[in-house]
């Protein structure tokens, strides 16, 4: 006798919900690796310290994971190659002179506040819908 699962079983629900935790995950780890090695950039940006390729490294990795756990447009794996091409290009660039220089360093400390601020403020607002009173009968 084969049994059938009833339609709302829990079990189907956890497929789902492993999937949006995935996601989570994937917001949550490309998020810090991003935001940590922007700040260790921005650090060697404002003090002139040196900078090797770890965070450049870091910075396009996480940026990579997070376009993958936060995008669902076919276009996401346009942009994360861009974005793998991009980091690998600098990164080796780095590692032929030896450090990053502070143009390398301030585009991508600089180029994340534009592109962060662009977001922010020129996103569309939610439309507004303004309710009329009903006709008196």
């Amino acid at each position: 006798m084969d049994h059938a699962p009833p339609p709302n079983d829990p079990r189907d629900q956890e497929e789902g919900t492993s999937e949006s935790h995935t996601e989570a995950m994937q917001k949550f780890m490309g998020f810090i690796l991003m935001v940590l090695s922007w700040l260790q950039l921005l650090v060697a940006v404002s003090s002139g310290s040196d900078a090797d390729y770890l965070p450049f490294l870091f910075y396009f990795f996480g940026l990579v994971i997070f376009v993958n756990g936060t995008m669902s447009s076919p276009y996401k794996y346009l942009i994360m190659g861009a974005a793998s091409l991009t980091g690998l290009a600098l990164i080796y660039h780095i590692r032929s002179i030896g450090a990053a220089t502070r143009w390398e360093k301030g585009m991508v400390v600089y180029g994340t506040i534009l592109i962060v601020g662009y977001f922010i403020f020129a996103r569309q607002k939610p439309v507004r819908r303004i309710r009329t009173p009903n006709p008196p009968p």
